[in-house]
């Protein structure tokens, strides 16, 4: 079976308006509204392709929280065991925004349809499976999920319903930082609004790892908030928002080919941007 364009359509009700008043569900980008050139980052002008260093990003506190790796993913994971198991927890309180965002991710995957299989997709950092629900279990016959909240995983069957459930074969509750795919595994790897959580290094091997475990024809895409320049971090959870540069440094670091990337439209002006990047 091949994605068509037209069966890509996302299972949610109609959409809530989305206006440019609404508040953020994450922090905000003050260039987040503007026009830029994305294809070089003024601030890391000292990343040279082949740079053996683990760190992309330069900025010296960033390196030293990323450096001590259990405080890094500890306060992350407490953070996320916290968050109640509904979509608002998902979207961290703004859930008007999720039909806005399966549409557009429904889009940007009719881009790929050529030649992609649809068997097995997998969905990282997947919580209550609001994406497995309402975009992945649309297209691809099963899907895996993968979370580092065991809480969040438990609550998915009463969430997506008996019949979708019964389409998710595993679900691995653990860090995307020590998952170990399967080689030849999967047809599609989506990685959305997680990466922020991820050491530059262990980034990179991920994606290496998750490389070597796709399809002939398959794809990893990524989708996440980017900054104009530089990166962000946030020390209560342990996350770092990088540039649409940095995210290509470490594309091209872990040996992979930028098919096609876009940006999500229809978000309200005060978030960060969301580009999409398709992989393989």
């Amino acid at each position: 079976m091949t994605v068509e364009a037209e069966n890509v359509i996302p299972n949610v009700p109609s959409p809530p308006d989305i206006k440019p008043s609404d508040p953020a569900p994450s922090q905000t980008s003050s260039e987040s509204d503007q026009s830029h050139d994305l294809s070089r980052d003024p601030t890391d002008s000292s990343i040279e392709e082949g740079d053996d260093n683990e760190f992309v990003i330069r900025n010296s506190k960033v390196q030293e929280c990323m450096s001590d790796r259990s405080t890094w993913y500890s306060k992350s994971k407490n953070y996320w065991k916290d968050v109640p198991s509904t979509i608002d927890g998902m979207l961290g309180g703004f859930g008007s925004i999720t039909h806005a965002d399966l549409c557009g991710s429904a889009q940007f995957l009719a881009k790929l349809y050529t030649g992609l299989n649809t068997n097995l997709a997998i969905d990282c950092g997947a919580g209550i499976g609001r994406v497995t629900k309402g975009l992945l279990l649309n297209i691809f016959d099963n899907v895996e999920m993968i979370d580092t909240c065991q809480e969040h995983l438990e609550s998915a069957q009463e969430f997506m319903g008996d019949e979708l459930f019964a389409r998710v074969p595993v679900q691995h509750c653990c860090g995307l930082e020590d998952f170990k795919p399967k080689p030849d595994h999967y047809d599609l790897v989506w990685i959305q609004w997680v990466i922020i959580y991820l050491s530059d290094f262990d980034f990179i091997e991920l994606l290496k790892r998750f490389k070597t475990s796709l399809k002939n024809d398959g794809y990893i895409v990524i989708k996440d908030n980017i900054t104009y320049k530089g990166c962000e971090m946030d020390d209560a959870d342990s996350s770092v928002t990088r540039s649409d540069y940095q995210l290509k440094q470490i594309f091209k670091r872990a040996g992979l080919e930028l098919v096609v990337d876009t940006v999500q439209k229809h978000f309200p002006k005060e978030l960060y941007k969301v580009k999409f990047y398709a992989l393989r």
